[in-house]
């Protein structure tokens, strides 16, 4: 009888659990991204295996970890690993003890305009406390732009534009930028930051992007593009490109209401797309942001984030992206003039999103982690494209370290039942 995927997993949990060789950290580096360079520390609970006790002679890949893994998790689990959420005030408190403990979101993320960061010794703190309580490593994020935006200015001061960057036309530069940004991050706690922005600026009147992009010309963006993402991975953090499939040529910024930009496939394809198609093809983008622009040659109904036209089609099947999908922020006018937050987010994970931002606090995590669950219960969203989805965030975290392969085999251990796995028949 041919031996079926469960039994596969089934039997390499077996000699990990049997065999004398010790573990090593890290494991394969992805396409363009490097051996993790730390492990998360590995918070043990009562009644888990610890780490120590795991001897192997041979480390599963990180693909069969991310797998085996979400075989293991609820279904509660697993939309919890769908969402990143904004959360008020500088400390642990209740509404993120219930979001990370029992609601066990992926993430969070640090925004000045929320109170989330005071100074580095608080921040430092805070992150070391969440990591301390989630079940699953968290990705701690942020924008951490310079010039305009920058959610850690009380803590790190001003930074450099994007423009500012782009205008040296040095992409020695811009590396040493990303570089210098994922110095100050990994050390405050954070390990992803939604960076760079590569949309191509055709309207300098852009009200969305002052300052906020490296300039005109599409092999510049490109360039700088590359280089400031590949600081940022050479220092340990996730980047992420933003804002698909391009948000340059807008006259209306999406925080206010939905922009409109009516140029074709062709069209994008010779200027917004290029460092998308170019970055990706080169295999050195871990996370795409999509934004919230009405495009009707791409989708006469559907905003770009909401749009399987556009994240699965395009992004997925046309461009080839492999990596996580997340949608900018889903309580931005140009989605929340028009839709709930609920109903937004069963319609971007509809459309290919892996990630969602969006959730400010308990009440929104809640309606939004019932809405996703209610649509898989009705058939409108399919379990297996939540676990492809759930598969590719974890891959995202044990590549980067974020999760260790340590804490990756104490969860392919303990099922969320915690009832030993069990082979599934062909």
């Amino acid at each position: 009888m041919r031996m079926t995927r469960g039994y596969g997993l089934l039997a390499l949990l077996f000699l990990l659990l049997s065999s004398s060789a010790c573990l090593t950290p890290g494991g394969p580096a992805g396409p363009g991204q490097p051996p993790p360079t730390a492990t998360t520390s590995v918070q043990t609970k009562p009644g888990r295996l610890s780490p120590t006790a795991i001897p192997i002679t041979a480390t599963p890949t990180l693909d069969e970890l991310a797998h085996g893994i979400v075989r293991n998790l609820t279904l509660d689990q697993k939309l919890g690993q769908m969402i990143i959420v904004e959360f008020y005030g500088a400390g642990y408190n209740a509404d993120l003890q219930q979001m990370i403990e029992q609601s066990q979101v992926s993430g969070v993320l640090i925004e000045d305009k929320n109170g989330n960061a005071q100074s580095a010794p608080q921040l430092t703190t805070l992150n070391a406390t969440l990591q301390a309580h989630a079940h699953i490593p968290l990705f701690i994020s942020t924008d951490f732009e310079g010039g305009y935006v920058n959610e850690l200015r009380r803590i790190t001061g001003e930074r450099p534009s994007e423009a500012a960057i782009g205008a040296t036309g040095s992409m020695q530069y811009a590396y040493d930028q990303g570089l210098a940004a994922a110095r100050t991050l990994k050390a405050l706690g954070l390990n992803v930051n939604f960076m760079p922005i590569v949309d191509v600026l055709s309207n300098p009147n852009n009200p969305g992007l002052p300052q906020r992009t490296f300039g005109s010309d599409p092999m510049l963006v490109t360039n700088m593009g590359r280089a400031y993402l590949k600081g940022l991975t050479a220092g340990g953090i996730v980047g992420c490109l933003k804002h698909f499939p391009g948000l340059g040529a807008a006259s209306v910024d999406p925080h206010r209401s939905l922009p409109t930009d009516n140029r074709s496939l062709s069209q994008l394809a010779s200027s917004d797309l290029i460092p998308y198609r170019t970055l990706i093809s080169e295999g050195v983008v871990p996370m795409v942001m999509t934004t919230h622009i009405l495009n009707p040659q791409l989708d006469p109904r559907l905003p770009t984030s909401l749009s399987p036209a556009v994240v699965t089609d395009l992004l997925r099947n046309r461009l080839h992206f492999e990596g996580v999908t997340i949608s900018d922020t889903l309580w931005m006018g140009g989605i929340s003039n028009t839709y709930s937050l609920a109903q937004a987010a069963v319609l971007a994970v509809k459309a290919g999103e892996d990630l969602l931002l969006g959730p400010r606090g308990l009440s929104e995590t809640r309606s939004v982690l019932a809405a996703l669950k209610q649509a898989v219960l009705k058939g409108e969203l399919q379990e297996s494209q939540i676990n492809a989805a759930v598969e590719r965030i974890l891959l995202l975290k044990l590549r980067y370290g974020i999760l260790s392969q340590q804490r990756a085999l104490e969860l392919l251990a303990t099922p969320s039942d915690g009832q030993p796995p069990t082979a599934h028949a062909p």
